[in-house]
């Protein structure tokens, strides 16, 4: 709510035409609800390195933690965050009854016999029991559940479980780089020749992907000389490595522009007009990226006319 106000003053006292510059949001992190669409769903310019704070996080079932909760939809319990387990963290097997995605950002986790360390990446669908799971020097964790968190302790799998939908021992350092024709046909013209892409997991029904983008700058100036992008589904981020400074077209708001650093987040639904002028990095730029369906772009010149 704090920020669509100051997007609405910013519209009264910003020319039109003119981008704004914002400043990365933070503070509460009771207040990321995207459960809603167009604008009012829109988490943006979140900074979550420097401008969150840890806070409890518990599970029934499993020990406490750390999170840092980057959004969440207030309806059905879904919620992005970064975890932080302490050392000696554990749990026995089990499973949960919401999908769950883990990336490592630092530190270690080993779930069923399987050692997770920094980049590695993890899916487990829901009703899917794993194996126990112990961080010995502790771990910070980019995480994602479709529902409400949970914990069932269990020594097997629930029936009719997804068990085609699992990834397990994923490790940005040893997997290649998705060749193009592996990768979904995002837009009307090839991917541009500097951006690089591993694809972590794709649901086989809704589509719903998970990858990595790696970019050098000569990637930003793209699809008709920095036009408009536009999703049909909703898509969030949180910038790994690298800084990327490009606008956001809020409806009734026009363009926002501004600076993500490492660690910067957003969640976007779908049909908001974003990339814009501008698009700038300083240096090479990588981010985690997830989508509600598979990936779909379309461009326009401008922040509100037609394409």
């Amino acid at each position: 709510m704090k920020q669509q106000i100051v997007s609405l003053i910013l519209a009264m006292l910003i020319p039109t035409g003119v981008l704004a510059q914002v400043t990365p949001q933070g503070g509460d992190i009771h207040s990321r609800d995207r459960g809603k669409e167009g604008a009012e769903g829109f988490v943006g310019w979140v900074e979550s390195y420097t401008h969150l704070f840890w806070d409890k996080f518990s599970v029934p079932g499993l020990p406490d933690a750390e999170a840092k909760l980057l959004s969440m939809d207030r309806t059905t319990g879904a919620r992005s965050q970064i975890t932080r387990l302490p050392a000696g963290w554990s749990h026995p097997r089990g499973y949960h009854n919401t999908n769950e995605e883990i990336f490592v950002l630092d530190g270690d986790l080993t779930i069923g016999g399987k050692l997770m360390t920094k980049y590695s990446f993890a899916y487990f669908p829901a009703g899917y029991a794993h194996g126990d799971a112990y961080s010995k020097y502790g771990a910070k964790l980019l995480h994602f559940w479709d529902t409400k968190p949970d914990f069932v302790q269990a020594g097997k799998s629930l029936a009719n479980v997804r068990l085609d939908e699992v990834v397990e021992d994923w490790n940005f350092y040893d997997r290649p780089w998705t060749k193009n024709e592996n990768f979904v046909k995002w837009a009307d013209f090839p991917p541009p020749a500097d951006t690089r892409i591993k694809l972590l997991r794709q649901d086989k029904k809704t589509g719903q992907m998970t990858w990595i983008n790696w970019f050098k700058p000569s990637y930003t100036d793209f699809a008709g000389q920095n036009a408009w992008e536009v999703h049909p589904s909703w898509e969030e981020f949180l910038l790994l490595e690298g800084d990327l400074t490009f606008s956001e077209c809020m409806p009734g708001t026009g363009p926002m522009k501004t600076t993500y650093q490492e660690g910067g987040y957003f969640w976007r639904p779908k049909n908001i007009r974003h990339v814009g002028p501008g698009i700038f990095a300083t240096g090479h730029v990588m981010f985690l990226h997830r989508s509600g369906a598979p990936l779909w772009a379309d461009y326009y010149p401008d922040c509100n006319e037609g394409p």
